[in-house]
Formats: structure tokens, C-alpha cells, sequence
């Protein structure tokens, strides 16, 4: 009774000391801007070049405040041309692209750990970062399991070189048996397709397309799949925490079976892309696609508070917490035709202060008829917290939280602008209206 006490006068100082500086409308709802907008969309035809290999394949994109410029990977596996990545600018004119088409400044080709090019079909890059101040850039191949060739997670110059791999844990290796079917690890196709960096820079954090092997199915029209979502020390290469994902059900029945040479009837659902947002809160990228239908696009928001750490399991039992997951847009309402999205990056502020998102579509080298596109999103300034409201750390968000900002610190200055007063106050209470994660 004694702690209830303290705990219910502690929040009532919060409020005291804020309650001056709060405004009038701070509680008010009516007559808001949709927290996601899609404010515009450029599309780069299929078949084209730049410095003298295939434009297309794009797969994951990331943003460099400091210098204004993109990095965009191509899933080529060094097929049409030698596994890549480009460095482009994207401008803005208020809240819309200002050209028709992406800039592209350079391309850097990516070196195997001999230091020479990848040989044909020997990797499939999938996502990008750049590391803190853009001195390296963090990259994922999906392998091919079904060939016996893991997936990684590699650090590479600028231009491309070689510098490190970080390791995955075992549990990601693909087994196959005697007959040559998959019993274990990533499934062929369905791996590290979403990659980010923490806040800081100092942990990779990877998430499965769909379910390991030995962790459950593959999305289905009925099923979900439990992705894992692995954070990574990159100082040590040491795995510091592991979440299940539960990925959606597939959208759609195929109608119509995929053009030659594949000529059969498809449909799957799978995580594309991972952004952090901040310490605990991400947002990802599911894909859902239906030969004769097309790609169903959705943005959700997630959080790995109150999740099972999984870390050091080979299989999962099905008993575990998965993380907490909201759907924050989907590109189903809008009209659009999104396509292929495969990447997401955090772009430049816009002029009515929302903060915008940037999103790549992967036109497959002109397959089944996608194109590149370049998305632009915005998101309602006000809405995600740049530090985790788990302001004291205890895993859960609740009062406590509330009632440490005042003293928290950098902790309690939830949107990052270097002051803590009432509008973190309000941001956490929107958040715990918004995503209830206690």
C-alpha cells in the first residue's frame, strides 16, 4: 500500500508540473490528419541501365541524413550483372518527389570474401544499412537453402570491399535430410529478407522472411508464420535478444498461374523489410502476393516488449509471446499499386514537420510485369516515440514509466528533440492510447 501511495503521488507531481504547459487541445482527436499518408509515387521503367549494368532488382534502401543520399541494393545474384548497390539521390519538392526519376551517383560492386565478385548464384542480397556516419554499409544475403548456402549478414566498404561477417545462430543453418529435403534453418527464399540498425548503430537487428523450418509453416491462406527477429551485438558478433514475429495470413487465392517459364499457381506472405524506430518499437513491411492478383502491401507497427526472448532455442515450442503488432497502413485502401515493395528507410523531414518514409519496389528485371518505384510516405508527427516509452527499462511500459520521465533524463525525452516537458508527457499517453503494450 505504502508503494501504491508512492507511485500514485509520484504521478500526481508529473501532472502538476506539466499540467501548465499542456494545451488545451492536447486530448482532442477530431478533425486529425491521417497518422499515414501516401503522398506520392515515381516509377522507373523496366529494361533500363546506369553505369553499364541493369537497373532493377531493388530490394532495400536505406537514407544518410548527413550527406542527403540513398543506398539502394539489387537482389541481382550476379545474373544480369554483378551483385550490386547504388548510391542515389531522391529529392523532395515540399511533399512530393521533385523528379521523375531517381539520381543515381554511383555503383559499387559487392566483393565475396576473396575480395573478387560473387559467381553466378552464389549469393542474393536482400537488404541495406548504412552504418553510423555512413563510413560502411550492412548488408544481408538470403542464401539458397536449397542448395546448402546460408544466409549472412556482412559489412562492406563504401565500394563494395569486403570487411566482416556477423554470425547467425545455429538454429538458422540450413539441414537438409539424406533425400535431400530442408528439416531445418531458414526456408529457401524466406530468409533474411529485413534488416536495420538500433538507434545507436551498435546492434543489427534481422528478421525473417517466414518461419525456420523447425519454428512452424510458412504463411498459408489459413496460417500464420512465426518469423524470428534476431538483435545482434556488432562489436561481438553476440546475439543479444531473439523475438517471434507472427506474420499474417496470405491475402489472396492465386487466380491465374505466373507467366513462363514458371507456369504454375502461386501465392505466399512473408516480412520484406524492418525499420527501428526506436530501442523496443519497429516498423516492418509484409508482402502479401497472388499470381492473377497481385501484391497486397501493409506497414505495421511492432514492439518486442512483453515478447519471449527466445535467444539459444533450435526449435520453438508454440507456447511463446510473440511481439505485439498494429497495422499502421495499408496500401490496399489507397488505390495504389504498390507492387513489389521490398525496402524502407526514414527520409527527410518534411515542411509541415511529419517525418517521411521512403519505400522501394522491386520489379523482379521486368518478371510478371512489376517496375521499380519509389514511394513517399509520411507519418503524422506525434505519433512514434523516438525512444522507448519503457522509460525505466523494467520491460513493460505503465505509470512507472509516466512518472520517470520528469527525471529521466535523455530516457524521458521520448521525441528526441533534446528537452523533456509536456510533450513527451503527451507522447507517451498517446502511445499507450495508440499500441496498448502493458
Amino acid at each position: 500500500m505504502r508503494h501504491a501511495r508512492a507511485l500514485v503521488g509520484g504521478l500526481a507531481a508529473t501532472t502538476t508540473l506539466f499540467a501548465a504547459s499542456l494545451p488545451a487541445s492536447a486530448s482532442a482527436s477530431s478533425g486529425q490528419a491521417p497518422d499515414v499518408r501516401l503522398l506520392d509515387t515515381i516509377s522507373v521503367p523496366v529494361g533500363g541501365t546506369e553505369l553499364g549494368m541493369p537497373f532493377g532488382g531493388l530490394s532495400g534502401i536505406d537514407y544518410d541524413p548527413g550527406s542527403g543520399t540513398y543506398v539502394a541494393v539489387s537482389d541481382d545474384r550476379s545474373e544480369n550483372g554483378k551483385a550490386r548497390f547504388y548510391t542515389l539521390r531522391l529529392p523532395l519538392a515540399g511533399g512530393a518527389f521533385a523528379g521523375s526519376a531517381p539520381d543515381v551517383e554511383s555503383l559499387s560492386v559487392l566483393a565475396d570474401t576473396d575480395g573478387a565478385p560473387f559467381a553466378a548464384k552464389t549469393v542474393d542480397p536482400e537488404a541495406i544499412r548504412f552504418t553510423p556516419g555512413a563510413r560502411s554499409v550492412l548488408w544481408t544475403s538470403e542464401g539458397a537453402s536449397s542448395a546448402g548456402k546460408p544466409a549472412f549478414v556482412r559489412e562492406a566498404t563504401t565500394s563494395g570491399g569486403y570487411v566482416t561477417e556477423l554470425p547467425l545462430p545455429s538454429a538458422y543453418a540450413p539441414v537438409r535430410s539424406a533425400s535431400g529435403t530442408l528439416t531445418a534453418g531458414v526456408r529457401n527464399n524466406q530468409a533474411l529478407e529485413g534488416l536495420t540498425l538500433s538507434p545507436d548503430g551498435g546492434k543489427a537487428v534481422t528478421i525473417t522472411e517466414n518461419a525456420l523450418v523447425q519454428d512452424g509453416p510458412a504463411a498459408s491462406l489459413v496460417a500464420k508464420s512465426p518469423s524470428r527477429l534476431l538483435v545482434t551485438d556488432r562489436r561481438t558478433g553476440e546475439p543479444v535478444a531473439e523475438r517471434v514475429y507472427e506474420v499474417d495470413p496470405i491475402s489472396d487465392a492465386p487466380t491465374a498461374p505466373l507467366p513462363p517459364p514458371v507456369n504454375t499457381y502461386s501465392a505466399d506472405r512473408g516480412v520484406s523489410e524492418i525499420l527501428a524506430i526506436n530501442e523496443t518499437d519497429y516498423l516492418t513491411v509484409e508482402r502479401s502476393f497472388a499470381s492473377g492478383v497481385g501484391f497486397a502491401i501493409r506497414v505495421y507497427w511492432t514492439s518486442t516488449l512483453g515478447a519471449t526472448d527466445v535467444r539459444g532455442e533450435e526449435a520453438l515450442s508454440g507456447t511463446e509471446t510473440p511481439m505485439t503488432k498494429k497495422l499502421l497502413f495499408d496500401f490496399t485502401t489507397t488505390g495504389a499499386d504498390a507492387d513489389n515493395v521490398e525496402g524502407i528507410t526514414w527520409g527527410p523531414t518534411l515542411p509541415d514537420g511529419s517525418r517521411s518514409l521512403v519505400l522501394v519496389a522491386d520489379d523482379n528485371f521486368g518478371f510478371n510485369g512489376s517496375t521499380t518505384k519509389f514511394h513517399l510516405l509520411s507519418v503524422r508527427s506525434g505519433l512514434l516515440a523516438a525512444r522507448t516509452p519503457d522509460v525505466n527499462g523494467d520491460g513493460v511500459v505503465d505509470a512507472r514509466d509516466l512518472a520517470a520521465i520528469p527525471t529521466a533524463g535523455r530516457a524521458g525525452d521520448l521525441d528526441g528533440n533534446g528537452r523533456t516537458n509536456a510533450k513527451d508527457i503527451r507522447l507517451w499517453l498517446t502511445y499507450t492510447k495508440k499500441f496498448p503494450t502493458a
